[in-house]
């Protein structure tokens, strides 16, 4: 039976007992080392898989364990971002998937969040902006502690969240895909991240932040460029994606690219837990729990084998074109990028 967490937590700031914490100030982290000392004059280039499909589970942990093949493959590092649904799912139905993400050379882990998390962009059911400051610190810990109901966007007893990520694969995700609702709510949201361990966090306007910036207290990812690799139909070679990254930053010495999936691309078009929470795919608006689990999938048609096909040539080519030119590219992950801030 599940047993929910909410009055719990309402109890625990009644008496005293919720985090507490003096109003948080924006401040940058310690001193990144010098450009001299930590770059040099490349490409660095990522491959960042934001994985989120729940409604799939073998699909994604068929997709996932093949993008983890081709970069052992090619010995090039990955970034792999998991939320909560999905950490959940494979903890259960893949524990050898798990134990790959924990133990490859090549894998950095890395958090997100999707809905229905009362913080993720605008789906905020419990209005978190109005809670008082301990109330709501609260009440975001218990979230990145404690597993997540994916109807009511409850809390149940079960471990969950950031924390649960961290304990599983022994290490602190190293970025954060930090959103919230308002400043006030993203900043109690990236000091919890930032004292469990977390070290950047993705620019809040997607894109185009320079190596050293920083927000709520936690570096941003690096980013001069971004490519959606998936978004294109028809065939696109991945030499072509990243002869248009050179183009773009061709102006810089030293640059970041990042090229991006979701393992759903690789077999979907659209997202394919879209309209459980959102009135249209284009999430256009966000709906009131309870969400009604049955619409996964709607309005998320299945690639066919070609497509498939076509969208794992050009990740395959990516790779390839990345590796064969090391004079231009230096394939990075973010436990890379750790290493050059201290």
């Amino acid at each position: 039976m599940k047993k929910y967490l909410f009055l719990f937590i309402v109890s625990l700031v009644a008496l005293g007992f919720g985090c507490q914490q003096a109003d948080i100030e924006e401040t940058a982290p310690e001193p990144i080392v010098s450009e001299a000392e930590g770059l040099h004059e490349t490409i660095y280039t990522s491959f960042v898989i934001n994985t989120h499909d729940w409604c799939n589970p073998e699909l994604s942990i068929a997709t996932l364990n093949r993008i983890i093949d081709l970069h052992e493959e090619y010995e090039l590092p990955v970034d792999i971002y998991l939320d909560d649904q999905v950490v959940q799912i494979y903890e259960q139905q893949a524990t050898d998937l798990i134990e790959r993400l924990k133990s490859s050379p090549y894998v950095a882990v890395s958090y997100h969040l999707r809905p229905p998390y009362p913080y993720y962009g605008e789906m905020d059911f419990l209005e978190l902006d109005d809670m008082s400051k301990d109330a709501l610190t609260a009440t975001i810990l218990n979230y990145e502690e404690h597993r997540i109901d994916l109807s009511t966007g409850e809390l149940l007893e079960e471990p969950g969240g950031y924390q649960y990520l961290k304990d599983l694969i022994g290490y602190a995700p190293y970025i954060v895909g930090s959103t919230g609702n308002s400043n006030k709510v993203r900043k109690v949201l990236v000091e919890i991240y930032k004292d469990k361990g977390a070290i950047f966090s993705v620019a809040r306007n997607e894109g185009y932040s320079d190596f050293g910036d920083s927000q709520d207290g936690l570096w941003s990812r690096p980013e001069d460029f971004e490519v959606k690799v998936y978004e294109p139909r028809g065939h696109k070679a991945g030499e072509k994606f990243l002869l248009d990254a050179i183009e773009e930053v061709s102006n810089l010495p030293t640059s970041f690219v990042n090229l991006k999936w979701h393992e759903n691309n690789f077999y979907t078009w659209f997202t394919p837990w879209g309209e459980v929470y959102y009135t249209d795919q284009n999430k256009t608006e966000a709906l009131e729990p309870p969400f009604d689990l049955s619409k996964a999938g709607e309005g998320s048609e299945m690639k066919t084998a070609d497509e498939q096909a076509e969208q794992w040539s050009r990740y395959e080519e990516c790779l390839i074109y990345a590796k064969n030119h090391s004079e231009i590219f230096t394939v990075i992950n973010a436990r890379d990028l750790a290493t050059m801030v201290k």
